[in-house]
């Protein structure tokens, strides 16, 4: 419990800096099937082959080849390699990728598959130019790079089982390495902004070009019903929008229909729209033999995937169209590019250009999702206790986080002696993305208490913790909220260690105050804040065998002596803990 102790205590700074998204795992290259490629480094890229090896410096070209399960480069072979630093990946068949990170290669039935780590913002840029090539406006790139981050936290564990995070083509999101400035600057200058949807990053699709009118997403996918992704017209891309027509032969459609699996009548030669979405685009075809009754419907959004992967994607570019045949031919005459939900580019970059801002173009084609780097628009529940204000997610967690919160407050006022004077707000989220998402805390912290809130993981989550977190985190508010402005972090957090009752012993380093305040500021490494934490501790447990509680109480409130203050009782603390 020790440990628990201190990892509680880290998280109930005043000021905690927002933890770094974790980076984006993206399968590279993953339409191409590759057995083998080059690998050209550059200086200070290296390599390790196993888990238990050493990292070792590359100086010149080598290949790697896919050995049914494994990786073979340099006449060894192992599971996979791990290369590092600045380098390019060449084949025969696949375009050069140049990388400067992390890349992860290992190899699945003869075929390599190659995985980079790119850090979330950089991920950011490189859709934002793979979506764009940079041809947008400023403001509707930063429009645009929103977006593509909000979805990117929104669908982060699209390809989990598969081992990574996205692929990098249009299924999740198309991206080009080394994007250009203007892009980088519009990822940059939004850096960490993301929509909201009650609490959860924003599914926030974005299309090329919505024809007029955007599309509802529960149309598309009955999954994502947002009121942030509703259909509405768009006169901006009406500015804009060109008509598209196409002719595609009746051998062609038979073959792109057979490749997907999707079956017709035989000698089918008639194709009607049968039903179309609110917005107008074709929800339903049916295929039909002239002068027979049989006939069979097929989704629209079907035909124009199974159109685009054998045909090519420009060939149908969105569901709103008619159609009409032509002999042995069909004339598909429509509008829009794309499934027309949320953002359309088209229209974004009217709007850049009449002077909109990035965030009067996510309002438009986003309305009501508010906008913001922690999470926003949570759907509380709230009550009042004579002591607090209870804020939950899940009704069922109601009565179990008032009960112990009502207990842990009682406990921490007895304790210390303290009281509050003013009443707290105790939320309890309802999953663990969500507590990272508004704290900005890692999901291994358990709670986060920041001015006079207090802020839990979800109780199954907790289980038995929950009471020990709740003491700690009211021991905590009473302390800050009777601690003089000037009072020295390690005398706070010290104090806060020593009333929860099981301070761990200092260890045999010395420390001095203002060393433990700026490692503990800092949230250096585990073992140097354990450090720090557990000196604080035995610092302010010597203070009160040399003092009494009541007086360390009087100096919380009223200021430390200044031999005290600088921390010189650290030699007496230090011989305590010995």
């Amino acid at each position: 419990m020790k440990r628990f102790i201190l990892i509680s205590a880290l998280l109930s700074l005043a000021s905690i800096c927002r933890a770094q998204p974790p980076d984006v795992r993206v399968h590279l290259l993953s339409l191409y099937r590759l057995s083998q490629v080059q690998i050209d480094p550059a200086a200070g890229t290296t390599v390790v082959s196993r888990a238990d090896s050493s990292p070792r410096d590359l100086t010149a070209e080598f290949t790697v080849r896919a050995r049914d399960n494994s990786v073979e480069a340099s006449g060894h072979t192992a599971k996979k390699l791990l290369l590092h630093g600045d380098f390019r990946i060449v084949s025969q068949s696949a375009p050069v990728q140049h990388i400067q990170g992390v890349v992860e290669i290992s190899a699945q039935h003869n075929a390599l598959r190659i995985v980079a780590s790119i850090p979330v913002e950089q991920y950011v840029a490189d859709v934002l130019q793979g979506e764009t090539a940079g041809n947008m406006p400023a403001e509707a790139l930063k429009a645009l790079a929103v977006a593509i981050r909000s979805y990117t936290a929104r669908f982060r564990q699209r390809h989990h089982e598969e081992g990574f995070d996205f692929c990098d083509t249009t299924h999740c999101q198309y991206l080009r390495l080394d994007p250009q400035p203007t892009v980088v600057s519009a990822a940059r200058q939004t850096a960490g902004e993301l929509l909201w949807d009650k609490g959860t990053p924003l599914a926030a699709y974005y299309h090329k070009d919505c024809g007029g009118r955007t599309e509802a997403a529960a149309t598309v996918w009955p999954d994502q019903s947002s009121s942030a992704l509703v259909s509405h017209d768009d006169p901006y891309c009406v500015r804009a929008t060109q008509p598209w027509r196409s002719e595609i032969a009746r051998a062609d459609l038979d073959r792109a229909l057979a490749a997907a699996a999707l079956h017709v009548p035989l000698g089918w030669n008639r194709i009607t729209i049968a039903e179309r979405t609110p917005s107008g685009r074709a929800r339903t075809l049916r295929f039909t033999v002239s002068g027979a009754q049989q006939s069979t419907p097929v989704s629209a959004s079907s035909l124009r995937f199974a159109v685009g992967r054998t045909l090519g994607w420009n060939t149908l570019k969105s569901d709103w169209y008619e159609v009409a045949a032509q002999a042995d031919h069909f004339i598909f005459t429509g509008r829009g590019v794309g499934h027309g939900v949320g953002l359309c580019q088209t229209g974004a970059a009217e709007m850049a250009r009449q002077g909109k801002s990035y965030r009067e173009i996510l309002a438009f084609y986003y309305p009501g999702a508010p906008l913001g780097q922690s999470a926003q628009a949570i759907p509380w529940i709230v009550s009042q206790t004579q002591s607090f204000e209870l804020r939950v997610v899940n009704s069922a967690d109601t009565e179990i986080v008032r009960a112990a919160a009502l207990s842990a407050l009682a406990w921490a006022d007895e304790r210390s002696g303290l009281s509050l004077r003013t009443r707290p707000i105790v939320e309890v989220y309802p999953t663990v993305a969500m507590f990272r998402d508004a704290t900005g805390e890692p999901g291994w912290i358990a709670s986060s208490t920041r001015d006079d809130r207090i802020r839990l993981q979800p109780p199954n989550v907790l289980r038995a913790r929950l009471p020990r977190i709740l003491r700690h985190e009211f021991l905590h508010l009473l302390v800050e909220a009777n601690a003089k402005p000037d009072t020295p972090l390690w005398f706070r957090e010290g104090l806060v260690v020593y009333l929860g009752g099981d301070p761990p012993a200092a260890e045999q380093v010395k420390m001095s105050g203002g060393e433990i305040d700026r490692a503990i500021a800092s949230r250096r490494s585990g073992a140097e804040m354990r450090r720090a934490y557990a000196q604080a501790a035995a610092m302010v447990r010597d203070l009160d065998r040399q003092h009494g509680r009541a007086k360390i109480i009087v100096w919380l409130r009223s200021g430390l002596p200044d031999d005290i203050r600088a921390g010189s009782i650290v030699s007496a603390a230090h011989k305590v803990a010995k």
